[in-house]
């Protein structure tokens, strides 16, 4: 008799019983195997963000389709992915940004919360929020987080960082009108009880921060460390464009390729542990480069290097840099119509190839060659242009020793350099044009994006079989492999996985020139171990063996971890609201 008569002759109640008990052994039997339990849910207007957002587990994408969504509690996402099982949570594509806010009078939370989460990516989404709460804040030592086109206004802080957490990344988010303490990025504790590291806050656009108590764009607390900060546009701040104080010790910021301009107090305010290359600095009515001890940080492990800065009260201030460890004031460009300049002693500072216009006291003369003017030297200063004109006195002046492999467009720098944020290549900017937004890092002839594209073939093997890694590039000079592979890759190639018995995702991450990333994962999906053999069938007459409860519990629950697989539902039960599609 073929299991399927067997089950259709029994009574309905013990078949649906003897299902029942089927689908608890196989939640039992694969709970460890690597079976993949991952949904993708589809939310849509008037219903709960914050219900959808924390019934998440691991392998999960909530689509948040266009609408308006309020919620009174608080909406804290733990969800805590994996490599193999990331979490998404993204705005539909083809419709207009859904909004995640809060109505006035709702008790004042943050809009969004995450709370302790891992491997989690949310993007496309506008946040606003009520007086008091944050746009996003981050807490309880999150990791491997990714916001990214998120568009996040009228909130107190943009996006907090408030614990130690590691490998958070933002980029390419728009954060403006911020009140209360008003920071467009806060990064750390104010007093270094807490330390965030290896992040990346890159090519954002954050500006309008003047009705704030304080209103950095981006500030980086005291002992946060080895975080990079690129190629941001940030103006119209209260407080610095950007600050960073120290990192005690640890491996130093990267502050590159960024442009501030109407900072009401500092473009920059820097006082230790910190490499600030590449980066265009028009303060306007308050100071250009300031640094001098700050937060109990006294200078130290500073290098300023091919900055450009035009204008400031004062346009730079250096204090108590004389005989401090490891500082460097090298291949900047700055011009001061105020002629305001605070600069302390330079006892043992590095001070070489800069270019100044006028001629400042208190730096050593062979440290830097005297400018000509701003009309003279660049483009149309008076319109952000600092790009250098064919006869600028910057071509050319620069000192090689620190000078760095690209400049302010990621294009490469060559020998002899050039003073200030910029390569001259000819006639003409190459790259983007300094305007509000997003800064355009795919402007003619700048490097181009790179790209990635990684296959397994097949992506589902039985269990302890094996597959093939395939994969390509474009656009790029280096391979990384991370997830259940490591090492560097060539920018092609193909790789055997040998064998394996769980479920597997393999990342390739793929850099160009200028350090933008590609990245593509592919999952391989394992077949579950074979079943025990059956003991021997007795027969009854008739012809047919009749199966044990046992044989029939494994054939029925693979039939239904098969079904499950092509629903893409886990096979055990789990509270996941499907709605729309």
């Amino acid at each position: 008799m073929s299991m399927a008569r067997f089950m259709l002759n029994m009574p309905r109640r013990s078949r649906s019983r003897l299902l029942d008990a089927v689908r608890a052994l196989t939640c039992l039997c694969f709970a460890g195997s690597g079976v993949a339990s991952s949904a993708t849910i589809d939310l849509r207007n008037g219903e709960s963000f914050e219900a959808a957002a924390e019934q998440l587990t691991p392998g999960d994408t909530l689509i948040v389709h266009a609408g308006t969504y309020y919620d009174v509690g608080r909406v804290a996402i733990t969800v805590k992915g994996t490599a193999a099982l990331p979490v998404l949570i993204r705005a539909a594509e083809g419709e207009a940004r859904p909004l995640i806010t809060r109505r006035p009078g709702d008790p004042v939370e943050n809009t969004v919360d995450i709370v302790g989460a891992t491997h989690l990516t949310i993007q496309g989404l506008e946040i606003t929020g009520v007086s008091g709460g944050d746009g996003v804040n981050l807490s309880g030592g999150p990791s491997y987080i990714t916001l990214q086109d998120l568009v996040v206004h009228d909130v107190s802080v943009g996006i907090n960082f408030r614990s130690s957490m590691r490998h958070i990344t933002v980029r390419r988010s728009e954060i403006y009108d911020t009140r209360d303490s008003g920071e467009g990025i806060y990064v750390g504790c104010h007093d270094g009880s807490c330390v965030v590291s290896d992040s990346l806050i890159e090519g954002n656009w954050i500006h309008h921060t003047r009705n704030s108590e304080q209103g950095d764009g981006i500030e980086i607390k005291k002992g946060s460390h080895s975080n990079i900060i690129r190629d941001n546009v940030i103006h119209d701040t209260y407080y610095p464009c950007l600050t960073l104080y120290g990192t005690n010790g640890d491996p130093p910021n990267i502050v590159e390729r960024n442009v501030a301009w109407d900072c009401d107090d500092s473009a920059i305010q820097v006082a230790a542990d910190a490499v600030v290359r590449n980066n265009i600095f028009m303060p306007g009515s308050g100071q250009g480069i300031s640094s001098q001890s700050s937060n109990g940080v006294v200078p130290g492990n500073l290098q300023i290097v091919n900055n450009t800065v035009v204008g400031g009260e004062p346009c730079l201030r250096l204090n108590e840099w004389g005989g401090r460890s490891s500082m460097a004031f090298v291949n900047n460009a700055v011009y001061c119509p105020s002629d305001s300049f605070v600069i302390g002693s330079l006892s043992g500072v590095t001070v070489r190839g800069n270019v100044f216009a006028p001629a400042v006291g208190g730096m050593p003369s062979s440290g830097y060659v005297l400018g000509r003017s701003l009309q003279e030297d660049f483009l149309d200063a008076s319109a952000r242009s600092v790009y250098p004109t064919g006869t600028s006195p910057l071509i050319g002046t620069a000192d090689s020793g620190l000078q760095p492999s690209d400049d302010f467009n990621g294009r490469p720098r060559l020998a002899p350099g050039d003073a200030g944020a910029y390569e001259w290549n000819g006639a003409g900017n190459p790259g983007w044009t300094v305007v509000p937004g997003l800064k355009n890092l795919t402007a003619p002839d700048a490097p181009l994006l790179p790209q990635v594209t990684l296959q397994a073939g097949p992506a589902s093997v039985v269990y302890e079989g094996s597959t093939t890694l395939a994969w390509s590039s474009a656009n790029s000079v280096s391979c990384a492999a991370s997830g259940d592979w490591s090492g560097n890759k060539a920018l092609n190639g193909s790789e055997a996985t040998g064998s394996l018995t769980i479920n597997r995702s393999y990342t390739l991450t793929c850099s160009n020139s200028m350090g933008q990333n590609a990245v593509a994962t592919v999952m391989v999906t394992v077949g579950p171990p074979p079943a025990p053999a059956p003991p021997p069938a007795s027969n009854s007459g008739g012809g047919g063996g009749a199966l044990d409860g046992w044989s029939l519990a494994l054939i029925a629950g693979g039939l239904l971890v098969t079904a499950a697989r092509r629903r893409r539902q886990p096979p055990c039960n789990r509270a996941v609201s499907q709605t729309g599609g």
